[in-house]
């Protein structure tokens, strides 16, 4: 069994590897890209969240093997981070949406205007909330073993109602999602296909963006779906305390952050093209001189 767990160590910390250089490259990017305009667009600000809260979780993944009796603590944090990506995924979605997709209609004309204004209420609302559910749920764990309460009753009742306002907030956040990226799509090959009929079926210049939109809101709704999927069932494996399920589920649930990363970089320009740079640099440096 030892040799099973050190395996998943290794596994986990090889996604960790993996993981890092995109979220930090994204995560730099976007600090430079600050600190020289004094300003960040809201997809670069969504992006950047979304990085550092799968970075976060990366780092959780490997510490928990080395406090493992304060598992359900880490499980808490972790849920925390996957929320949290999910969270800004949806938003993000969903600010793609509003710049694309034009509807005549007065609540989605004024949530286009003041989307930017009214974006941070719902994420100080839920980075907060869920840290108080977090803290609340924990503490009561923590008082009912001081009273010698049996330690698998403990963590039912206190992982039932939590878990329950999670899956809730889950729920939602990637019905956003799904909503937006179909309305999207949908949007974006309607033009496409007008496009075509009024070039004569040659290729429009737009038409490579339109794709690369496609390509990356597809991406991260599949990622939340999946991300959303692993979590549910990584929390019901906690409750069961069956460690070897919750291992593979935490190797999925790092691949969807890994993948995500990844197709957010390809699908923006400004770090697509830094990241061409940087490898071309990388090249010449490996590269024997002449």
């Amino acid at each position: 069994m030892a040799i099973i767990e050190n395996t998943f160590v290794y596994i986990n910390i090889v996604m960790l590897i993996i993981s890092f250089p995109g979220n930090i490259l994204i995560i730099a990017v976007n600090i430079l890209d600050f600190c020289k305009n004094r300003r960040l667009p809201v997809s670069d600000q969504l992006i950047f969240g979304c990085s550092v809260f799968s970075l976060l979780h990366g780092l959780v993944e490997i510490v928990q093997f080395a406090i493992e009796e304060y598992h359900l603590i880490t499980a808490h944090i972790l849920m925390y981070f996957n929320i949290g990506t999910i969270c800004f995924s949806a938003l993000l979605n969903i600010h793609f949406c509003l710049k694309i997709v034009n509807i005549n209609h007065w609540f989605y004309i004024g949530l286009q205007r003041r989307f930017s204004m009214l974006i941070y209420w719902p994420l100080m609302t839920f980075l907060l909330g869920y840290t108080l559910i977090n803290f609340l749920s924990l503490l009561y764990i923590k008082q009912k073993v001081l009273l010698n309460t049996t330690s698998a009753v403990v963590e039912s009742q206190a992982c039932s109602w939590s878990l329950f306002i999670c899956m809730s907030m889950s729920v939602f956040d990637t019905l956003l999602c799904l909503v937006s990226t179909l309305t999207i799509v949908i949007h974006l090959f309607q033009h496409m296909k007008r496009i075509q009929e009024n070039t004569m079926g040659s290729r429009s210049p737009n038409m490579e963006v339109y794709i690369r939109t496609v390509i990356t809101v597809t991406t991260l709704l599949a990622a939340n779906i999946l991300l959303f999927s692993s979590m549910f069932f990584r929390c019901i494996l906690v409750a069961l305390n069956e460690m070897f399920g919750l291992h593979l589920f935490s190797i999925l649930i790092s691949t969807c952050h890994i993948f995500s990363s990844y197709f957010i970089i390809k699908g923006t320009k400004k770090l697509d093209t830094v990241l061409v740079k940087v490898l071309n640099q990388c090249l010449l440096l490996l590269k024997p001189n002449q």
